[in-house]
């Protein structure tokens, strides 16, 4: 952790939007499930593990600690208000960035929705990823997440669980 973890060494925003051919209701359930086990929808290899700390209707507390094959795992910390049916945001706080996200769905169609990602970095290390690298890595993320919702829609299983 940097000795003044208030300076900040470079800010950078990024937006996504995806498509998501599952209703609306089901997209932001599925989203705004946070679980233990969500090292499920994880970047492969990273295998972090996740304990939601505080659970309620309107905030989510969860811990993650992801280990890079070092001693000392990686720790985040996710700060989530849920702002039902369409809205939440996320503060993440961990040693290298302080990182905001605010989401939206919005109805596009019967069954397809738009989601909306509006990403903030601000690195607090200055060894940080390029704008451009932030962005591939949140799309890609997003790509994933997005295919898990449209193959659990289709197989008719429910959004939570």
């Amino acid at each position: 952790m940097p000795r003044d973890s208030r300076k900040v060494y470079a800010t950078q925003r990024i937006q996504v939007v995806k498509l998501v051919h599952a209703p609306v209701d089901y997209v932001y359930a599925w989203c705004t499930d946070y679980r233990g086990d969500d090292w499920r929808v994880a970047r492969p290899g990273t295998r972090p593990r996740f304990r939601v700390v505080s659970l309620s209707a309107r905030r989510v507390v969860r811990i993650r600690l992801t280990n890079h094959g070092r001693t000392e795992p990686d720790i985040a910390v996710d700060l989530i208000r849920l702002e039902p049916p369409h809205r939440w945001h996320t503060d993440q706080i961990d040693e290298e960035e302080l990182e905001t996200v605010d989401y939206q769905v919005t109805r596009v169609g019967h069954a397809t929705t738009r989601l909306e990602v509006r990403v903030t970095d601000r690195w607090v290390t200055p060894k940080f990823l390029s704008r451009a690298e932030t962005a591939r890595r949140v799309s890609g993320a997003w790509d994933r997440y997005v295919g898990m919702i449209e193959s659990r829609h289709r197989s008719g299983l429910p959004a939570r669980g």
